[in-house]
């Protein structure tokens, strides 16, 4: 039984190798950048690339310079049209991947090529119509606009007053036989996504098919949302004016608390893992080293 158990994951295994190696060989043709990058400097957008006017300006400059070697991505709950609507009028470089969606989307460079390897990887076990039904009477949810949905994607607004409690919520999907990650942010959005999707679940996707390991990524990120990819075996930096859900990050490894906010915070962490010129700032008792 062992034996036939391991032939069929070694099966398995192979095809998703070979899966991966097309999709490679496809973002090559469309001259990807992806293939160069060694480091990658991927993150949120509202309230941490944006929202500050001055250290925007000043992150904007070094990503225009930036070498080859380093790529950037942006990672956001917004969709594509909206987070490239808002980069846009941010005068933001056209980042080398945008992970849009809160981890359900992933599309590569100006001609915004998605990656086919995604869809059918986060599809397992998910049943987006019997979760909305669920949910449809769940005391404290109430939908978000429709521009808000998708595919891989159901978005609420939980009402401050009488909020859900997550733990049950859970459980009330596990008795129902219904799989998904459920990503509570700012105390107002809940996201609803497959199992397998979130920003920090697309960032490792990103690491095994460009072959990077996950420390050549820093992630940066300000609330709940943003917390999975800021955990791990990523570089993370946490900017000074993150939600109170990211306190518990405080004193772990590899995540950086900025004391500035948004992207001067983020520009601060670039200084302190060593993705810019200067030595980064010197460590402090209440900050964990990178």
């Amino acid at each position: 039984h062992v034996e036939t158990y391991l032939k069929a994951v070694d099966r398995v295994i192979r095809r998703n190798r070979k899966q991966v190696r097309r999709d490679r060989a496809t973002q090559h043709v469309a001259a990807s950048p992806m293939p160069h990058v060694t480091r990658m400097l991927i993150s949120d957008v509202d309230n941490t690339l944006l929202g500050d006017r001055a250290g925007l300006a000043a992150l904007t400059r070094l990503l225009r310079e930036r070498p080859r070697e380093l790529g950037f991505g942006v990672a956001t709950g917004r969709h594509l049209p909206s987070a490239l609507a808002a980069l846009k009028q941010a005068r933001v470089p056209h980042p080398d991947v945008l992970i849009t969606a809160v981890g359900s989307e992933i599309h590569y460079g100006p001609a915004l090529r998605p990656d086919s390897g995604w869809p059918p990887h986060i599809q397992s076990r998910w049943r987006r119509d019997a979760l909305a039904a669920l949910l449809a009477d769940e005391p404290g949810l109430r939908p978000q606009s429709d521009d808000q949905q998708s595919e891989f994607k159901l978005s609420y607004l939980v009402d401050p007053a009488a909020p859900s409690d997550m733990r049950a919520l859970r459980g009330r999907l596990r008795a129902a036989g219904l799989h998904a990650n459920l990503i509570h942010s700012h105390g107002v959005y809940l996201d609803v996504l497959p199992v397998r999707a979130s920003k920090g679940q697309a960032i490792r996707y990103l690491a095994y098919k460009w072959s990077l390991p996950l420390s050549a990524f820093l992630v940066a990120g300000d609330s709940g949302n943003d917390l999975e990819m800021l955990v791990g075996d990523t570089q993370a930096v946490v900017v000074s004016n993150h939600s109170p859900e990211l306190e518990r990050l405080r004193g772990m490894e590899q995540v950086y608390f900025a004391d500035a906010p948004c992207a001067a915070g983020v520009l601060e962490g670039m200084a302190h893992y060593g993705l810019t010129a200067g030595p980064p700032p010197a460590p402090q008792p209440e900050k964990a080293a990178a």
